[in-house]
Order: C-alpha cells, then structure tokens, then sequence
C-alpha cells in the first residue's frame, strides 16, 4: 500500500525542524550543543523553505531570498552560518544594517528581541507586503509578526500568526502549521 505523499513529507519536515531545536548532551570530546542563535538561524532557514511568495513581477527564479536581519552581534555568525544556503532552488542572502523603509525588499525579516521599540515601526513598514516576518521577543506573533520563536521548557518552538501571513499573499506550508501553536492578534 502506497502512503499519500502528504503523510510522507510531514514526518520528514518534523524531523527537520526537530533535529533544528535539538540541543542534547553532546558526547564527550564532541563540539558543544549549538547556541540558541544557531538553533534560531536554523528555524528561519526552514520557515523560509516552506513559505511561499507570490510571484513579483521581474524578479527570476534565480533572483536571491533575501533575508534581512534587524540583529545585534549576537546573531551575526548564526546568520552568516545559513548565508548561501537554497531555498526553493534559489540562493539565501542575508542582509544587515537595514532602515525599517527597505524592509520591503525583503523576502523574510527577522526582527531580535533586542530590536523590541522598533518592532512596530518595522511591522507597519511591512505591512501588506509579501515579507515573511520572523521574531524573537514575547508575543511577536500576537502583536501583529508573522512567526514568534519562543523558549519553552528548555526548547527553541515557534508560533504562527497565519492571519497575518495571509494578509501578506504568504502561503505557509501546511506542515509548519500543524507543528506550530497558532496564535490571533490581540
């Protein structure tokens, strides 16, 4: 008997995502667990992987995915660790030291916790455009971001605001969803 390739993904994606937000002991002698930013950078790797933009007019399947982070140091060599990775047959760039106007050149921002007062200037600055919008700090998600990363017993796990994706002509994947806890503005 033949599985559907729906079910057959799923387990697949899963396990991508949780070997993502892994952090066991490693064994001795063995490279330290990665930080919470290597384990962060690899969530948006993966959100940016099962999302999908609406075509824009010009831009070519071998045009880049931007991702555009609004960051402090911290993140800066987890983000250069997924800088030139493929998504979707097409190259990731990261970019820093962004003004919140070009946010909209973005296909996916990313906006640290340490960015907190300028969260809101950043979400309206994106309103409505086709930017998948990534957080860090508490109630992300619910105050309007797309996908809130969330520390839970010990774990690095995501929430999704797909109300707000929506909004936005994204399509989140099915698979990210039913690993998500989804959330609704406040």
């Amino acid at each position: 008997m033949t599985r559907p390739m729906a079910s057959v993904r799923l387990p697949v994606i899963a396990c991508a995502l949780l070997w993502a937000a892994w952090a066991g002991a490693p064994a001795y002698g063995a490279d330290p667990a990665p930080s919470e930013y290597a384990l962060k950078a690899a969530f948006i790797y993966n959100f940016a992987k099962f999302t999908e933009w609406p075509p824009v007019p010009g831009e070519g399947a071998r045009e880049p995915i931007v991702l555009c982070a609004f960051a402090g140091e911290p993140y800066d060599a987890a983000l250069a660790s997924i800088d030139g990775k493929s998504v979707q047959g097409r190259t990731l760039r990261v970019r820093r030291g962004l003004r919140p106007i070009e946010i909209k050149s973005c296909h996916v921002a990313f906006i640290a916790a340490s960015e907190q007062r300028r969260i809101p200037e950043l979400l309206r600055a994106a309103a409505k455009a086709p930017v998948l919008t990534v957080g860090d700090s508490d109630g992300f998600a619910e105050g309007g971001g797309m996908i809130g990363l969330i520390n839970a017993d010990n774990r690095v796990q995501f929430e999704i605001n797909n109300d707000a994706a929506q909004r936005a002509n994204l399509k989140i994947g099915s698979q990210l969803l039913r690993l998500a806890r989804l959330v609704k503005e406040r």
